[in-house]
C-alpha cells in the first residue's frame, strides 16, 4: 500500500516531453544541437550576436550594434538553410533580431 501511494505521484518522462512539445516548445536535443551549431555557423559574426531562443522555428537573435543587425539581416536567409542542414527535418523559417530585450 505504502509503495502503491508513491508510485502515483511519478510521472512518467516520455509524459513530461509530450506535454512540453504540446505546449509549443521544441525538443531539447534541437536546442542543444542548435546552440552548438550556432557558433559554428556565425562565424565572427557570433561574437556580436547573442542566441535568445526560439519561437515556433524563428530564432530569436540580440544583436550587439547596428552593425551586426544589419549583417545578420543580409546573411538570414543563408544562415536559416546552413543551421537546418544539421537536422533530420528542416525546422527554423527565420532569424528575428531583437533590438528591445
Amino acid at each position: 500500500m505504502f509503495l502503491e501511494r508513491k508510485k502515483a505521484n511519478w510521472t512518467k518522462a516520455n509524459e513530461v516531453c509530450s506535454s512540453w512539445k504540446l505546449m509549443g516548445g521544441s525538443d531539447l536535443d534541437r536546442l542543444a544541437l542548435l546552440e552548438a551549431v550556432w557558433k559554428k555557423e556565425m562565424g565572427r559574426l557570433g561574437e556580436h550576436c547573442v542566441l535568445l531562443g526560439v519561437d515556433k522555428g524563428v530564432i530569436l537573435v540580440k544583436p550587439s550594434s547596428a552593425t551586426a543587425a544589419s549583417e545578420l539581416a543580409l546573411r538570414s536567409s543563408v544562415l536559416v538553410k546552413g543551421l537546418n542542414k544539421y537536422f533530420k527535418r528542416p525546422w527554423i523559417k527565420a532569424i528575428k533580431t531583437a533590438n528591445s530585450i
